[in-house]
């Protein structure tokens, strides 16, 4: 395989995760903004923080496309068209439906890294697969926190 060839297959991988990362941190803060119930408090906490740290994923993602010559897209239309989570109900939620859906998310994220991680393409790539194997490590971990609070 051409260097170009493997650049495209990590761009792919990228984009693939960025897509799904962008938009668990956009669900994370709309989860934020409108979760009641009386774990309130500790779950909208926890809900910023995993914005964050998500939204610092989908950063990284995306200069590693650019650094590969690719072109970052976590439009909207991207995002609803590409994203593989299942939507986040609109309006008020239990802290149960947010922990629910912050379980279901994360977990879709790490899958989907972990698909691209088994590529034989990803052993030529090590940036590419530490960036991907980090999400997967912080996805899992915020997962469990998810668990955690139910």
């Amino acid at each position: 395989m051409t260097s170009t060839q493997l650049d495209n297959l990590a761009t792919a991988a990228l984009q693939d995760a960025l897509i799904d990362v962008a938009e668990l941190a956009s669900q994370a803060r709309q989860a934020h903004w409108n979760v009641r119930g009386a774990t309130f408090l500790p779950v909208h906490r926890w809900l910023d923080e995993l914005t964050g740290t998500l939204r610092a994923h989908a950063d990284a993602l995306a200069e590693r496309i650019a650094t590969l010559g690719g072109w970052p897209d976590a439009c909207s239309e991207t995002l609803s068209e590409r994203s593989t989570l299942e939507s986040l109900p609109f309006g008020r939620l239990t802290t149960g439906q947010a922990l629910a859906a912050m379980d279901a998310g994360p977990g879709r994220v790490a899958a989907v890294a972990a698909a691209w991680l088994r590529s034989p393409a990803m052993g030529d790539d090590p940036v590419t697969a530490d960036l991907l194997t980090g999400l997967c490590r912080d996805v899992q971990a915020q997962q469990w926190l998810a668990r955690a609070h139910q």
